[in-house]
Parts: C-alpha cells; sequence; structure tokens
C-alpha cells in the first residue's frame, strides 16, 4: 500500500466548547493518508482560569501523537512549576516528561499498546504545539513544524517558528551532536528537527535532551492578552501547506464571531485546504487544527 488512498476520507471527528471569555472548537480529518497520526488535546480550565489545548502530529506511527494526547495533561498538572504559576518552565518540563516516560520500561508497553500494528518496538515520534491561555497571555511551546498563529488588531502574528533541519541554530545543533542534514532531512531520514519521542536520534548520555540531534525541548512564545486577540488558530503541518498563515486567517476571519459554530469554521478550512488530487503532494497530509475565539473583555488585575 501507498501512503495515499485512492479516495480521501473526508469525516471530520468535531468538537464545540465554551468557557468564561473564550469559545473554542477543534476538527480533524484523516484526507489522502492511509492512517490517521494526529492527535489533539482542547481543555478549558486544566486549572482555574486556565486553560489547555495542543495539537500533535505523528510520524512512523500514531502512538507517540495518541500518547501525547494521553498524558501531557495529567503530567503538565503534576508538575511543581505548573502549580505554582511558573507556566514557561512547566511547559518546557512536560515536554521533556514526554521522553522520559516514553523512555521507560512502562512507557515501551504503553506504546506496544497504542500501536495501529501491536507488534514490535515503536520508532514513531510526533511535533507538539501547546497552548496556554491564562488570564493575561497566551504561552505557546512548540517543537516541530506544528503551528500556532494570532489574529488580532495589528495583524496575523506567528506564535511558533517551524522547526525545519535547515534553520542555522538548528543544523548547528544537529552537526554538534554528531548528525547531519541531507536535502532537508536529518540523517536522511526526518524533514523537522524537534520532536516528541524518536528516540534513536536521542541516545547521547553525554549531551543534554536540548543538545540532541532531535530534541524535544521546546521554543516558547509569550503573547499578552493586552493586544486584544480576536482569535487564535493552531493547526498540524497539513494546514499550512498549500496557503499562508495570513491568508488562512483572513479567510476565516468574517465568521468567528458568536454567530457563527467554530467547528464549522474549521470543518469548511480543511475541506478547502485538502487537494483535489495526490499529483502535487500538497495539500494531502492528515489535518487537524484548533480555533479559540477570544469574546469577552479581558479581566482586570493580575492572573
Amino acid at each position: 500500500m501507498g501512503v495515499y488512498l485512492s479516495k480521501p476520507k473526508t469525516k471530520k471527528d468535531n468538537g464545540n466548547g465554551e468557557t468564561t471569555g473564550l469559545r473554542f472548537a477543534y476538527s480533524s480529518m484523516q484526507g489522502w493518508r492511509t492512517s490517521m497520526e494526529d492527535a489533539h488535546i482542547a481543555t478549558p480550565n486544566i486549572k482555574d482560569g486556565v486553560h489547555l489545548f495542543a495539537v500533535f502530529d505523528g510520524h512512523g506511527g500514531a502512538e507517540v501523537a495518541k500518547f501525547c494526547e494521553l498524558r501531557f495533561g495529567e503530567q503538565l498538572r503534576k508538575n511543581k512549576n505548573f502549580a505554582e504559576g511558573r507556566y514557561r518552565q512547566a511547559l518546557e518540563e512536560t515536554f521533556l516528561k514526554m521522553d522520559e516516560m516514553l523512555s521507560s520500561a512502562e512507557g515501551e508497553r504503553e506504546l506496544r499498546g497504542l500501536k495501529q500494528e501491536n507488534e514490535g518496538r515503536s520508532f514513531a515520534g510526533c511535533t507538539a504545539n501547546v497552548c496556554l491561555i491564562t488570564p493575561t497571555e497566551i504561552i505557546c511551546a512548540n517543537a516541530g513544524d506544528s503551528r500556532a498563529v494570532v489574529s488580532c488588531p495589528d495583524g496575523v502574528v506567528a506564535l511558533s517558528e517551524d522547526h525545519k533541519p535547515d534553520l542555522p541554530n538548528e543544523l548547528a545543533r544537529i552537526r554538534a551532536a554528531g548528525g547531519y542534514v541531507s536535502a532537508g532531512r536529518v540523517n536522511d531520514n526526518l524533514n523537522l528537527s524537534r520532536a516528541i519521542g524518536d528516540l534513536e536520534f536521542k541516545r547521547n548520555s553525554a549531551l543534554l535532551p536540548s543538545q540532541q540531534i532531535i530534541s524535544a525541548f521546546p521554543e516558547v512564545t509569550i503573547f499578552p492578552l493586552s493586544r486584544r486577540p480576536r482569535f487564535l488558530l493552531m493547526g498540524c503541518d497539513g494546514i499550512w501547506e498549500t496557503l499562508s498563515s495570513k491568508a488562512i486567517c483572513d479567510s476565516i476571519a468574517p465568521k468567528v464571531n458568536k454567530t457563527h459554530k467554530l467547528s464549522n469554521i474549521l470543518d469548511d478550512l480543511l475541506d478547502r485546504l485538502l487537494a483535489k488530487t495526490t499529483s502535487s503532494g500538497q495539500g494531502c497530509d492528515n489535518m487537524t487544527s484548533i480555533l479559540v475565539h477570544f469574546i469577552d473583555p479581558l479581566p482586570t488585575g493580575k492572573a
């Protein structure tokens, strides 16, 4: 079997929610791929007034993305820095905690149970784009080429940078760890430079997690809600293949209001981004997106 189906699967896994100050929705579609390897989290009030949204894009199998969907939120809640309001540190530590858990015997057993073909060792990984929304900020932690952007009065603002192997900082780390990049791929394999899982690229005990050939250590961006964002849009890389972030945000902006069901906006977006054929290879990936609409005035005072 090839990497593409003869006809795309366009059925959506979608949902909507609302809490104080915001509405949100998610939508996922398998598309042309022979399997679905995306996962996501949409959890309002993971802590009072703090909301967790995440997209995980699996490669080499769906199991690491599924593992993160199941375990990331619970580990974040257990994190001491999270409990004490140090959210940047909590996110960084929870990204690395996923790798730590995956490396354990218990984690390996759980991965085998999550594998679509429940045999043998897993060599899968996943990108992770995670946003915490607090009463005053959006804190975005990213490892890989999933993406988050906000639409606000002064334009569309990127909260993450795609981690590609040819970026100077990424290339320097890969080479320093003993790896190489050829035709945009790490060791002729991955076309991204940060991810959770992919443990065969993280075996050098002399290096910190942030120094490995492939690193799970995220880059963190903090966006103040005082800039009055209208909405946050997150998506796995399949969302961003055929249109720019600005073009996508501009296309949905007129509908992001209290009268439109947010999941319908995302469903329509996924259908528009899906390729008519697989000839170009663009618009053929799994697609998962989360939309958060900020609806109420910002609270006064401090978080």
